[in-house]
C-alpha cells in the first residue's frame, strides 16, 4: 500500500489518490532505473509537479518493497542539508 489514507477518504477520491500515489511510485522507480543512485532532492528536481514529501514517501515505500536500498553515503540536498543516498537494487 502506497497511499496513507490519513484524511479518511472514500470512494472516488480515495481511488484517485491511490492511483496518483501509485503513478508517483512508478515515476520514482523509473528515475532510479536510469540513474541508479540519487538523493530525494535529486529525484524531486526531475519530477514535474510532485512534492518533495511525496518523493520521500515513494522512496520509503520502494525501500520497504525491496526495490531501493538506503546507503551510508550523504550528499547536500536542495535545501543545503545533508540527505542520504538511495540506490536501485536491480531486477
Amino acid at each position: 500500500m502506497s497511499y496513507y489514507n490519513t484524511t479518511r477518504e472514500t470512494g472516488k477520491s480515495l481511488k484517485e489518490a491511490e492511483d496518483k500515489t501509485s503513478s508517483q511510485d512508478r515515476e520514482v522507480l523509473k528515475h532510479f532505473k536510469v540513474n541508479y543512485i540519487s538523493t530525494p532532492s535529486q529525484v524531486w528536481q526531475e519530477m514535474n509537479g510532485i512534492l518533495l514529501t511525496s518523493v520521500r514517501r515513494s522512496i520509503s515505500n520502494l525501500t520497504k518493497e525491496g526495490f531501493l536500498t538506503k546507503t551510508l553515503m550523504k550528499k547536500v540536498g536542495y535545501y543545503g542539508r545533508k540527505e542520504y543516498v538511495w540506490q536501485y537494487n536491480g531486477e
